[in-house]
């Protein structure tokens, strides 16, 4: 597209030469004779103006020198139409000029002004028959007045030509530079997107592989143990492993094949889901207890992801780095327009232990990001002996829920929560 609009604007000047050529040919009645020899030089430098603009610009000034020089014919026998060419040739040339000495530009354009003055002083009988009397031998002050106003009215056309040059370049070049800019914003938007999907990803690879992966590590532990002496305590922590290493599985290829229809088309976790994580990590060696109060209300399928994934990595990071024989507690509380969700866990009072697991900083920072991401936030309140994480989601349609009596919670109490 881009180079055909190119040979479009390469073939104006030869078009408005052509064109001007046919115009004054009709307007005039010129033949093709020796009358006609400054018209076809100054046409022949607008053809060429865009193209070779220095030379153009040159052709100019040696058609009206020749004229000066009585080799051209005089203003009465080339007509006064013709001068009407060099504003185009200057225009043209500004817009094709492509050196630094730009100053050539506006000087050249009087000069030409200046020369085409001379020419009409010099034919006598073109100038008297202008101003309809005789102007030689009425005074210099009064012939240099009316030069004046020729040079003034030439000088004026051929700058109007150059301002109207340099209006075109600086549009052409604002143009280029906001099309460069947009595409460049298109660009920026494209990283920013693929970036953002990015670390979408590694967060849900990290809430899932980080959940899986300490449950088998703690029942593959406890396996090197209790399978002598608890030889019927192997089975179910098999079972464990094997669920949990199934569920990653089945996460991590959702993630990495989420364009299949069949792995797309699955459905996600809900809040449901908690009962089996907390199964999960009991069965691991961390007591987890869940209560819901309030009334529950329905959620859409990301808010239900979220609501997992921020319980799922709050309980983990317990699991790996707190006090996994004090157990922790996960307290769920529905209100009308949003959902508060509360862990709460022990922390390791042995110093050298707790260096040991002292955690990381890519699970709380991406659950500040997915609660973000929901409308909503995450604190950490860390004590003496506990570790707490606040977490607050706004509901999307609160006119939707209802105020009779409480339903009964989405969210059964496992044994040993609080009633």
């Amino acid at each position: 597209m881009s180079n055909t609009m190119r040979s479009l604007r390469l073939l104006a000047a030869p078009a408005a030469a052509t064109t001007l050529l046919g115009t004054l040919l009709i307007l005039e009645e010129r033949h093709f004779d020796q009358k006609s020899a400054l018209l076809f030089a100054l046409l022949t430098a607008a053809a060429v103006a865009e193209l070779l603009p220095a030379a153009a610009l040159g052709l100019v000034w040696i058609a009206l020198t020749l004229q000066s020089l009585k080799i051209f014919p005089a203003v009465l026998l080339s007509g006064v139409l013709s001068y009407a060419v060099v504003p185009i040739v200057v225009f043209f040339a500004v817009i094709a000029w492509k050196t630094r000495h730009r100053w050539i530009l506006p000087t050249s354009a009087v000069v030409f002004a200046g020369i085409t003055t001379v020419n009409w002083f010099t034919d006598q009988t073109w100038i008297n028959f202008i101003f309809g009397n005789q102007i030689y031998g009425r005074g210099v002050l009064r012939s240099l007045t009316y030069a004046f106003l020729i040079f003034g009215a030439f000088a004026a056309l051929n700058l109007a030509a150059w301002a109207g040059g340099v209006a075109v370049v600086k549009a052409s070049r604002s143009r280029r530079a906001q099309l460069a800019a947009e595409a460049r914003l298109r660009e920026t938007a494209t990283e920013l997107a693929v970036e953002q999907e990015r670390n979408r990803i590694a967060g849900e690879l990290h809430d899932v592989l980080a959940h899986s992966l300490a449950v088998i590590v703690a029942q593959a532990d406890g396996i090197r143990f209790i399978h002598r002496t608890e030889p019927e305590s192997v089975e179910e922590a098999s079972r464990v492993i094997a669920e949990s290493a199934r569920t990653a599985l089945v996460e991590t290829r959702r993630l990495i094949e989420g364009f299949s229809t069949d792995l797309s088309n699955q459905p996600t976790h809900t809040v449901e889901d908690l009962v089996a994580l907390a199964d999960r990590l009991s069965s691991s060696g961390m007591p987890v207890t869940i209560e819901s109060t309030g009334e529950p209300w329905d959620m859409s399928a990301a808010q239900e992801l979220t609501v997992y994934r921020l319980a799922q990595e709050s309980l983990t990071n317990a699991f790996k780095h707190g006090n996994r024989n004090q157990g922790a507690q996960l307290q769920l509380v529905w209100n009308e327009a949003s959902l508060e969700l509360r862990s709460r866990s022990s922390l390791i009072t042995n110093p050298a232990a707790a260096q040991k697991t002292a955690p990381p900083g890519r699970g709380l920072a991406g659950m500040k990001a997915r609660a973000a991401a929901a409308g909503g936030w995450v604190e950490t309140v860390r004590g003496e002996k506990t570790f707490e994480v606040l977490a607050f989601l706004p509901s999307a349609t609160p006119d939707q829920h209802a105020t009779a009596t409480p339903a009964k919670p989405r969210i059964p109490a496992l044994e040993g929560a609080r009633p």
